[in-house]
């Protein structure tokens, strides 16, 4: 019984895989699993499964005992038709850890599968594994060791986003002008698409998308009405204002006729109108310039010209009678140099519709040689003074306010001025080519020639090479970093013009603050700050100083260092790097400077293109040897730098200027210098800077014999000081000059050359401390740190740039008077 059922089972076995072996063609193949290796979900599954076969390499108090248990659910990958949530990882696929029951599976027969165990854990799992290092990722295959390195660096990215939260909360906590404006985040480079390789898979390439279009809002339909509103006024001006240009003189540097007194006037060949413009209206002013030649002064007799302004009256027979209607006095002259004398006359005589003519006369009968020049002005030239001070103030408002960028504030400020310039002068405009001979051509050629050198320098790699050394010589320590920069600068720009000093060091500090890590502005400021602290120091290392140098005669190379650099070096520095460490102490305490591997970081800041470096090194030394040297060759330092850059270009790049000009040259820091020369020059031909010199001229000779020279000090240290914060000190430094050098002739026994000298050196010197706009150097160095990315506002360098000025002016004042006055 028991062979006859053993035998009916093995036929029924033969029957069924012959029947299965007959339909096996007919039936669909099982689904395949394709598992491919950048599919973070089979990876995972592998891995998992791995660390769960090992049973040593996971424990179990790391999640849900369950999760490993015999009766643990299925967990399956969520997909975007399902809905589940998940776990996402960059561009992966979502994975799904919530437990959801499944179905009985069976196989193609109708045999039940047995279960399988799960092989997603969840995040704390994952996250317990990192954590308590279970995981060895030397047994793992290179799949598996990337997703737990992806892992980690997903937890590094977590840590890194709590420090910077912690950095924004102190830094709301920092006094207000030490609030930086933050620096413009790194625009993320896209990949782009491997066309080829997706038409090779057999994927249609992606169809380029329009640009989006930008629709104009009202906001902008009603700037567009503002601007045609602007440009119709504009055109009627063009079209209205009658254009009186001369080209015969300037209004800027009238020369006028020479004559020697008595010097009688004429309508014809000794007119001194300029224009023959000798008829005037009820309030006109009339502008007299005379420059007097000198004269030695014999027996202390101190001649003085005599103006007479004289009517031409016509009598009823037809004669001509003059009728002196004005006098003014010029003088005394300067016993060595030609001096300049100017007055303004209202008209407010009868008949002065009249033709007039000018005589002058000398007091002492002695001939006076002289030239005169008499300007036919607008009711508005007495109230130019004040005009130029609001324009000034203007100007300074919207830089403070930033409503638009500091460099068309200039150019706009200087074009408002030669406005009101030219209403004063009746109208009379000035060609394009006249305004632009008053530009300060010697500044701007030097800047132009140092950004092509610095700019060749910078792609040599040899300024992160500096950085790197100026780091290993901190040791560790923000403080002594920003000490060591601030006294190489410091000595730096006492033998170097300033401007050059921090056009070669600003690279360095902002290259040295990226490998650190830091907002390298507070750096920068003080650096600048103690290069004009620094520049003071010597006749060479300040425009100011060069100025001084070259116009007295009693002051020169060997008098600076013996009389000015003692206070500047020994004293002024010091307690200047004091003020600014305690000034920036939050930026020096907020955070510990990393330690850094000096061999690591010198094998990875190399000079990586040393043939450039040969040719911009040597001549950047051979230029910096010029500037030492001159003293002795007096030869302009913007033709040194331009011929050097012009040669050094021609090695490295003689066929590729463009790319020089392009990325070298910062061309909204030209145009900036550019218009505030202009608008500075302007207020000066409008007399604001000279009603301040005569203005501390009049206080200084009101006071008595014994209290003359301590006040005199004492005002022209911090008039000088305050004005140059606010204008460019190399005009006002040229327009105090023949204020200092009359007060001098006047009081020789009192009010010693030299001595002014040294308080008008201080003056305008430290003074450019106290605003941005105060010295060349501060323009040039919040230029370079703009274009890195890293912008410094007008409070930004307000706040510590004028509490600087305020100690220096202090100690300069309390030195002098030590030395000049006490002893």
């Amino acid at each position: 019984m028991n062979g006859e059922e053993e035998e009916q089972q093995d036929k029924q076995s033969t029957v069924d895989e012959e029947v299965s072996d007959t339909l096996a063609p007919l039936r669909p193949p099982p689904p395949q699993r394709t598992r491919a290796p950048s599919d973070l979900r089979y990876m995972t599954d592998d891995m998992m499964g791995s660390i769960v076969r090992r049973r040593k390499v996971v424990s179990l108090p790391l999640g849900d005992r369950s999760f490993f248990g015999p009766g643990a659910s299925m967990m399956g990958a969520s997909t975007a038709t399902s809905g589940g949530g998940g776990l996402a990882f960059g561009g992966v696929p979502s994975l799904s850890f919530q437990q959801q029951p499944t179905p009985m599976s069976v196989d193609d027969v109708g045999r039940p599968l047995r279960k399988q165990q799960p092989s997603y854990p969840p995040r704390d799992v994952v996250r317990g594994i990192l954590r308590r290092k279970q995981v060895s990722l030397d047994l793992l295959s290179p799949q598996q060791a990337q997703f737990f390195g992806a892992m980690e660096r997903k937890e590094e990215l977590l840590e890194k986003e709590e420090e910077e939260e912690e950095e924004e909360e102190e830094m709301k906590k920092l006094f207000f002008p030490l609030k930086f404006p933050p620096p413009p985040k790194g625009v993320e480079k896209k990949e782009k698409a491997h066309v080829a390789g997706e038409v090779e898979e057999g994927r249609p390439p992606k169809e380029v998308e329009a640009p989006p279009i930008v629709r104009a809002t009202r906001t902008d339909k009603i700037k567009a009405l503002i601007l045609c509103c602007l440009m119709i006024a504009f055109v009627a001006v063009c079209i209205g204002w009658e254009t009186h240009e001369d080209e015969s003189h300037s209004v800027f540097g009238l020369v006028g006729r020479a004559c020697v007194t008595d010097c009688l006037g004429d309508r014809e060949f000794r007119n001194f109108f300029v224009g023959n413009e000798d008829h005037f209206d009820s309030g006109d002013v009339i502008a007299l310039t005379m420059h007097l030649d000198p004269r030695p002064n014999e027996e202390n007799v101190f001649d003085h010209a005599r103006v007479d302004i004289v009517r031409l009256d016509e009598t009823a027979v037809g004669s001509i009678t003059q009728t002196v209607v004005k006098s003014v006095e010029f003088g005394p002259p300067d016993p060595h140099e030609r001096t300049t004398f100017k007055d303004k006359v209202t008209v407010n005589w009868e008949n002065p519709e009249y033709h007039h003519l000018i005589n002058v006369y000398s007091e002492t009968g002695d001939p006076l040689s002289f030239t005169l020049a008499a300007t036919k002005q607008s009711p508005l030239s007495d109230r130019s003074v004040l005009i130029a001070a609001l324009i000034m103030v203007l100007v300074y408002v919207f830089i403070l306010l930033e409503v638009i960028h500091r460099t068309l504030v200039s150019i706009f400020g200087s074009m408002v001025a030669l406005f009101f310039f030219f209403l004063i002068h009746n109208g009379e405009t000035e060609s394009i080519k006249t305004i632009m001979l008053h530009q300060e051509w010697s500044t701007l050629g030097l800047l132009f020639g140092m950004m092509v050198l610095v700019g060749e320098l910078s792609h040599t790699g040899v300024f992160e090479w500096l950085a790197v050394r100026l780091l290993v010589s901190s040791k560790g320590s923000f403080n002594r970093l920003m000490v060591l920069l601030g006294l190489l600068t410091a000595l730096a720009s006492a033998f170097l013009d300033n401007v050059t000093t921090m056009l070669l060091l600003a690279p360095v500090t902002i290259d040295m603050c990226g490998i650190l890590g830091v907002d390298p502005r507070p750096y920068l400021i003080s650096e600048v700050i103690l290069s004009n602290i620094g520049g003071t120091a010597t006749q060479i290392g300040d425009p100011p100083n060069i100025i001084i140098g070259s116009s007295f005669d009693e002051v020169g190379f060997v008098d600076f260092i013996v009389n000015v650099l003692p206070c500047i070096l020994l004293i002024a520095v010091p307690l200047s790097l004091i003020l600014l460490l305690w000034i920036f102490k939050p930026f020096m305490t907020m955070k510990e400077m990393p330690e850094l591997d000096a061999e690591k970081l010198k094998l990875t800041y190399p000079v990586y293109d040393e043939p450039r470096l040969l040719i911009a090194g040597t001549s950047t030394f051979f230029l910096i040897i010029l500037f030492f040297l001159h003293p002795l060759h007096h030869k302009d330092t913007a033709w040194l730098a331009l011929i050097t850059a012009l040669l050094t270009i021609s090695f490295t790049n003689p066929h590729d200027v463009q790319d020089v000009l392009r990325n070298h040259v910062e061309w909204d820091t030209l145009l900036f210098f550019a218009g505030l020369f202009v608008l500075v020059e302007v207020c000066a031909a409008m007399g604001l800077l000279e009603a301040i010199g005569e203005a501390l001229a009049d206080v200084i000779k009101a006071q008595e014999e014994s209290q003359q020279l301590p006040i005199a000090i004492t005002l022209i240290l911090w008039v000088s000081a305050i004005t140059s914060a606010f204008l460019d000190n190399i005009p006002y430094t040229a327009t105090m000059i023949p204020v200092v050098r009359i007060l001098s002739d006047e009081l020789p026994e009192t009010l010693p050359i030299k001595t002014l000298a040294w308080a008008l050196s201080f003056g305008a010197c430290l003074g450019g401390n106290g605003t941005l706009l105060g010295a060349s150097a501060n323009i040039v160095t919040a230029g370079i740190s703009s274009n890195r990315g890293f912008k410094i506002s007008f409070i930004n360098f307000f706040y510590p740039g004028f509490m600087s000025m305020i100690l220096t002016t202090a100690i300069a004042n309390l030195y002098m008077v030590i030395v000049y006055v006490w002893v």
